[in-house]
């Protein structure tokens, strides 16, 4: 199972799409909403939310390697990835962040512009809390994990491997600290 975490405007898609040869499906809620009406794709944002979690389930049940996309400011993917290591599953999350929320507002709007979609500035704000707020649990749970800053161009920040560290950047950016303290 792979992860790959942010909040919206982060960049996972685009690093998803680069390893999607590597990683297996990816099962991506806001393509779900695509596929199910695409002239209108947030209307139906809890039925494609609905129908990964259906696939989730049933990858793991058939043991399929699979990749998500996920904010990571809800429980249900922590619940998701401890169900696949019960099953046996190695856990690979990248998390990718950017310098401040204002950046992930900024690039959502930049994508609204380019014909991509709208995320609720107030939704965004919120999400980039409880992302962080989860992202140590996440990486308690995984097997390895990658943190990668967006800022500018994807850079790894840290590498971590069974519960240590086997790279960090000199420099950190503030939004990593506090998921990074405890392996410093």
């Amino acid at each position: 199972m792979t992860v790959f975490a942010g909040t919206n405007g982060a960049g996972k898609s685009t690093i998803s799409f680069q390893m999607r040869d590597y990683v297996g499906t990816i099962i991506d809620p806001d393509q779900i909403a695509k596929r199910i009406k695409p002239e209108d794709p947030r209307s139906v944002d809890l039925s494609a939310g609905r129908e990964a979690v259906k696939q989730i389930r049933k990858s793991i049940r058939r043991k399929e390697n699979f990749a998500i996309e996920t904010t990571l400011s809800g429980s249900f993917v922590l619940r998701h990835m401890k169900a696949a290591k019960e099953q046996g599953y190695k856990v690979v999350m990248y998390y990718i962040g950017l310098q401040d929320v204002q950046m992930h507002i900024d690039r959502v709007a930049s994508r609204v512009e380019q014909g991509g979609h709208w995320i609720a500035e107030e939704d965004i704000r919120w999400r980039y809390g409880q992302s962080l707020s989860n992202l140590m649990p996440a990486m308690e749970i995984s097997d390895e994990v990658t943190i990668i800053d967006n800022t500018s161009e994807p850079e790894v920040v840290a590498e971590i491997k069974r519960s240590h560290i086997s790279f960090c950047r000199d420099e950190i950016p503030v939004w990593a600290r506090g998921a990074l303290e405890l392996y410093l």
